[in-house]
């Protein structure tokens, strides 16, 4: 974690909002790096107030601003700096990316927000930032290509990565799904999610929690009091 971006993005996972950080020049830096943390191989960031090395990328906008020593101006050119460097932090933000990438963005904020859906909007906000992004590309393909069963169980997996997904085999359209996880309500809202979301209208599924439904022949899944009735 070393550059403007980088560390901003890292603020966002651990849920701060890029409005509410303050950039500053930093009393101590290193000339080899942007980032000013105490530690070189920082990665979290635990304050809103982000000190950098403004003069290792942006030294053309930023060494008069910091040659300046009058007293008068002090506090004008401290919030000048986080203005400017917020500005550069959309350009820093964008650089590189693809259409693809502004669409996924685009529809994550818009998941969030209830634009795209308003009764999802909240089941939504329970899933890890991490997890939403990649639940937002799989939107994307869908809309891009329609619902399929690969598509649902891909949203499954990254909500719930020791999933098993079976298909009735008398029957192709009858699914029954083991989740490892104990049954709890936050749980319960993401899965509604992906199955509201993802699910082909042709399909019935139906959910185990913590507890294998037995199959015979199965040690596994055939013990007392560890096995759910199917």
């Amino acid at each position: 974690m070393n550059f403007l971006w980088d560390i901003v993005l890292r603020a966002q996972s651990s849920k701060k909002k890029e409005e509410d950080l303050f950039f500053t020049q930093a009393a101590e830096c290193s000339p080899f790096y942007e980032q000013s943390f105490s530690c070189i191989n920082e990665n979290l960031v635990d304050e809103n107030e982000i000190e950098l090395n403004l003069l290792y990328r942006f030294t053309d906008i930023f060494q008069e601003i910091l040659a300046e020593d009058g007293k008068e101006f002090c506090e004008f050119k401290k919030y000048l700096i986080d203005v400017v460097l917020h500005i550069l932090l959309y350009t820093d933000l964008r650089h590189g990316l693809s259409i693809r990438e502004i669409y996924i963005r685009k529809l994550t904020q818009e998941l969030l927000n209830g634009t795209f859906w308003e009764e999802g909007a909240k089941k939504f906000q329970m899933i890890p930032l991490q997890k939403q992004k990649r639940l937002a590309t799989l939107v994307l393909s869908q809309i891009q290509t329609g619902s399929s069963l690969l598509i649902f169980r891909r949203s499954v997996l990254i909500l719930f990565p020791d999933a098993i997904l079976y298909q009735v085999k008398a029957d192709r359209k009858k699914l029954l799904l083991y989740l490892t996880d104990a049954q709890e309500d936050h749980k319960k809202s993401m899965i509604q999610f992906v199955q509201d979301m993802f699910l082909p209208l042709s399909y019935n599924i139906r959910i185990f929690w913590e507890y294998h439904f037995g199959i015979i022949g199965v040690e596994g899944t055939m013990r007392i009091d560890e096995l759910a009735i199917y």
